[in-house]
């Protein structure tokens, strides 16, 4: 059985990086995973696949040399912290498969703006070599064109969309929702006043802290329910629990704290049991939606604030006023979750995403090079 190195932000407790192996998995059965995850032990017991330590640049290249493809998926450029792979790190891995003659590919990525000028070399330079890239909002691309990358740029989805679509790893069937739950009667439910605020410290800038825990404070005045997610474990990402902490500390009622999420689409009773999500990362929005719950966006990253758009859930701009985020998040309870057609929708993009990878892994000799419907193309800087 051939072998992909995939590489972005694995780790063994976290819903996102389960979500985006267990899509992988269902895309290319025929492939075997090599997961470059930041604790190798526990994700290899977790997953059951070959590992390498993300930590360690060198031996994530000598991977990438050594297995038939290597895939950086749902990573986004320049987010190197010791968890996922860092933009030189990325760089040396495409050059170590394409020395040996193995595909690359670039599966649902983003990319910020405003990085320096040795960044953006770098960012021509994986982008330029990688033989697929797929992005996973129209707003990486305008930063990638603003850094001199040439494109076409493809405009997919995250790949952790493909696993929800049967309930995820989990198993169970995604929640099917029309707008607002209905009762036994047919009648319209209310929506409980709860709200969950999923924490992602990596997403969250530092003077968002403040305002975040302003705006939750009132809101707990008010009568809402407050309730803290930190995204990953403490073993794998411990900046989560000490920013759940510090916002803890900001509101003035008890605030219960409750255990990462387990899976991104098998509707996790944390999740389904809230009136809406605060999501500072895509992937918990990705999870509201799934189970049918609305939820408000606080745009800590180009990813979230266009798929915030793509499912029509509010956005709250990560620079807003305690006030501003205070009414969104209470605008949010509100709110009709995203509708089925656009979670379908995402689905059948991130399928298109895996179907152009297949392509290519079989050198175009698969059958769906006639299937291939496209994906968006957007042109990038004339040279």
């Amino acid at each position: 059985m051939p072998s992909a190195l995939l590489a972005g932000h694995f780790g063994p407790s976290a819903a996102s990086e389960a979500a985006t192996l267990g899509a992988f998995r269902r895309a290319l059965p025929g492939w075997a995973p090599v997961l470059a995850s930041s604790d190798p032990d526990a994700t290899r017991a977790a997953h059951g696949c070959r590992t390498v330590d993300a930590r360690r640049p060198a031996a994530v290249v000598r991977a990438a040399a050594g297995t038939d493809a290597s895939v950086l998926a749902g990573w986004s450029i320049g987010a190197g912290d010791g968890t996922r792979p860092g933009l030189w790190t990325a760089v040396a891995l495409v050059a170590a498969a394409k020395l040996r003659g193995r595909p690359t590919a670039l599966l649902g990525i983003s990319a910020r703006g405003g990085r320096s000028a040795w960044e953006r070399r770098l960012s021509r330079r994986l982008l330029g070599g990688a033989d697929l890239v797929v992005l996973r909002d129209e707003l990486s691309a305008r930063h990638l064109e603003a850094a001199g990358v040439e494109g076409p740029f493809r405009i997919g989805a995250d790949p952790a969309w493909l696993d929800i679509q049967d309930g995820g790893a989990a198993g169970g069937k995604r929640p099917r929702t029309d707008g607002r739950e209905r009762d036994n009667g047919g009648t319209a439910a209310v929506r409980p006043r709860r709200v969950v605020v999923a924490i992602e410290a990596r997403a969250c800038p530092a003077d968002l802290v403040a305002l975040l825990g302003e705006a939750l404070d009132g809101l707990a005045t008010d009568g809402v329910e407050i309730a803290l997610q930190p995204w990953h474990a403490a073993a794998v990402d411990w900046r989560d629990h000490g920013l759940v902490a510090e916002l803890a500390g900001r509101v003035g009622t008890p605030v219960p704290v409750l255990a990462p999420l387990s899976n991104l689409g098998a509707g996790d009773a944390s999740i389904t049991a809230a009136g809406a999500v605060v999501a500072l990362g895509s992937h918990a929005l990705i999870a509201a939606a799934a189970a049918g719950v609305p939820a408000v966006a606080v745009a800590c990253e180009p990813a979230i604030a266009d798929l915030a758009r793509r499912l029509d859930q509010p956005l709250v701009a990560a620079d807003a006023s305690a006030g501003e985020v205070r009414a969104a998040i209470a605008a949010a309870l509100d709110h009709e979750p995203a509708l089925p057609n656009a979670v379908e929708g995402q689905i059948a993009t991130a399928e298109e995403g895996f179907r152009l990878l297949r392509v290519l892994l079989s050198e175009g000799r698969s059958d769906e090079v006639t299937e291939l419907s496209g994906l968006p193309l957007r042109r990038g800087p004339k040279r």
